[in-house]
C-alpha cells in the first residue's frame, strides 16, 4: 500500500509538471513579444527630435517653379505635395530619405542630415526634365483607300484668296460697279459748292448754268448755247452798240 501511494504521488507530480510546462512556454513568448514591441519605441527615441522640413521644387535648367510635385518618405507611410508655387512643408526626422517626383520630370532623392542643431531645415530641390520620344503616329480620316477615292472625287475645290481678288479686279466688273455707284458725301459736297460758285459768278440777270460731263466738269453758262442770245449779240454788233463813244 505504501508503494502504491508513493507511485500515485509520483504520478501526480509528473502530471503537474506536464501541466505547468506549457504555461511557462507561453509566458516566455509573451515576454519576448513585449520586448520586440518596445524596440521600435527605443529606436525612434534614439533617432532624434523632429524637424520642420520645407522648401521649393524648381527646374534644374531655368529654376522655374514645378507645381504639384509629390514628396514621399521612404520606408514610412508619409508624404506631401507641393502647392501651385512649388512650396512644401512637413515634419521629418534626421536621416529620413525623401523621393521627389512630378509628371514630366525625373525622380530625385534627398537624405536628411543625421545631426541638426535647429528645428527648421529648408532646401531648394532642382528637378531635371524627363523627355520621352514617342514614335510617329499617322492618323488618316478615311478607313480605307476606297473611301478616300470616293471622297476625293466628290471634293469641290474652292477659290483661294488670290483668285477671288483677281476676279474682283477685272476691268469690266469695275466699270459696271462704278456706273451703278452713286456719289458719296464728298462728291455731293463738291458738286454743291460748284453750283454755288457758278451762280455767284454769273449773277447779273443771266440764267443758271448748264452742267456737262459729270459732277467734276467745268460749269458752262446756259446763254452760250442759246440761239436767241447769239442773234441778239450779232444785231448789237451791227448797230454798233459795242463801239467806243468818245
Amino acid at each position: 500500500m505504501m508503494v502504491y501511494h508513493n507511485m500515485k504521488f509520483r504520478n501526480r507530480i509528473n502530471l503537474g509538471w506536464r501541466i505547468r510546462k506549457p504555461l511557462s512556454w507561453v509566458s516566455g513568448w509573451v515576454v519576448l513579444a513585449y520586448l520586440l514591441c518596445s524596440l521600435p519605441c527605443s529606436s525612434l527615441a534614439q533617432e532624434g527630435k523632429p524637424v520642420q522640413f520645407s522648401g521649393l521644387t524648381l527646374t534644374s535648367d531655368s529654376m522655374s517653379v514645378v507645381p504639384f510635385a509629390t514628396i514621399l518618405v521612404k520606408n514610412r507611410f508619409k508624404g506631401t505635395v507641393s502647392d501651385l508655387k512649388g512650396f512644401f512643408s512637413m515634419v521629418l526626422l534626421p536621416g529620413d530619405s525623401l523621393v521627389f517626383s512630378a509628371v514630366g520630370y525625373r525622380a530625385s532623392t534627398f537624405v536628411m542630415p543625421g545631426r541638426l542643431n535647429e528645428n527648421f531645415y529648408s532646401v531648394l530641390v532642382p528637378m531635371e526634365r524627363d523627355t520621352v520620344d514617342l514614335p510617329t503616329a499617322v492618323i488618316y480620316p478615311w478607313p480605307s483607300k476606297e473611301a478616300f477615292r470616293q471622297e476625293f472625287l466628290a471634293l469641290e475645290l474652292k477659290d483661294d484668296a488670290t483668285s477671288i481678288a483677281r476676279r474682283n479686279l477685272e476691268k469690266d466688273l469695275l466699270v459696271q460697279l462704278a456706273s451703278a455707284m452713286s456719289m458719296d458725301a464728298s462728291e455731293n459736297q463738291k458738286l454743291y459748292m460748284q453750283k454755288v460758285i457758278a451762280q455767284t459768278y454769273y449773277s447779273g440777270g443771266q440764267q443758271p448754268f448748264a452742267q456737262f460731263g459729270g459732277p467734276n466738269a467745268f460749269p458752262i453758262p446756259s446763254t452760250l448755247l442759246s440761239p436767241g442770245a447769239w442773234t441778239q449779240f450779232f444785231q448789237a454788233l451791227r448797230r454798233g452798240d459795242f463801239r467806243r463813244k468818245d
